[in-house]
């Protein structure tokens, strides 16, 4: 039952994510990438996309809960992976590029889904506390919105791609210093995050010339890093688990 309401709470926005049905369309086959076919797509998409990113965050801050902070690091990484796709569309110019996109986003919220309901089952969530936690989250965003609140992220906006990454790379920020007071060897870790920050002034240049060309190269190079830098960092804390581990059963006599 569980698992059948987060599917629920999920998957009307997959479709939403990417059914071309609910925009309208011309019989001119060119009429899809006129601007302003393609201005109606992007804030369709947006739109969409803002709304699952607050049930999202709802989502990992209840998951983050009842896991007492260890069950929703893989969440948190497929929600980043969302907001980058979905903040690099305001650049695009074309259907065909905003199609794969929005493909690329299907995929991630089904990953999200999957996740989570692997996770309530670890960790014995509950459908009700996790579905109240979701609407908190929305109608936080939501009344953000409405008073024009700077700290929400808006999906619509081209500097929206930047404000992902300056996100992110504060969050990097925020593991390496955990890591660092946990005694872990953040050396590698710490190397492959500032390669990653690196890459702002290329991102930036990407922006200011509005060229999804050079933004893609960016976040294919960007994403490259990150995945690096996931695995450095996972790696990292399995062996700092194992080592506690053994430092425990030896001092037991």
């Amino acid at each position: 039952m569980a698992c059948l309401l987060i599917l629920m709470l999920i998957v009307p926005y997959v479709s939403a994510t990417v059914d071309s049905d609910t925009i309208p369309k011309s019989n001119d086959p060119n009429a899809e990438d006129q601007p302003e076919a393609i201005a109606s797509l992007k804030t369709h998409v947006a739109f969409v996309s803002e709304s699952l990113d607050a049930r999202m965050d709802g989502t990992i801050q209840y998951i983050n809960t009842i896991s007492n902070g260890t069950g929703a690091i893989t969440l948190r990484e497929i929600h980043d992976d969302y907001l980058v796709t979905a903040s690099s569309i305001p650049l695009m110019q074309t259907a065909a590029e905003i199609t794969e996109a929005r493909e690329i986003l299907n995929s991630k919220t089904r990953e999200f889904s999957e996740e989570t309901k692997a996770r309530m089952i670890e960790f014995n969530g509950n459908s009700t506390a996790q579905k109240a936690r979701i609407r908190e989250s929305v109608n936080a965003s939501s009344f953000a919105r409405s008073t024009n609140d700077t700290r929400v992220l808006s999906l619509r906006n081209e500097s929206s791609r930047l404000t992902v990454f300056n996100l992110e790379s504060h969050d990097r920020t925020l593991t390496l210093r955990t890591l660092g007071k946990q005694g872990i060897d953040t050396t590698v870790a710490k190397n492959l995050s500032q390669q990653i920050d690196a890459q702002r002034s290329n991102l930036t240049a990407a922006l200011t010339s509005k060229s999804s060309a050079a933004l893609k190269i960016t976040n294919a190079r960007i994403k490259d890093l990150t995945h690096q830098f996931r695995e450095t960092v996972a790696d990292s804390r399995a062996a700092w688990e194992l080592d506690m581990k053994r430092s425990t059963m030896m001092a037991i006599p």
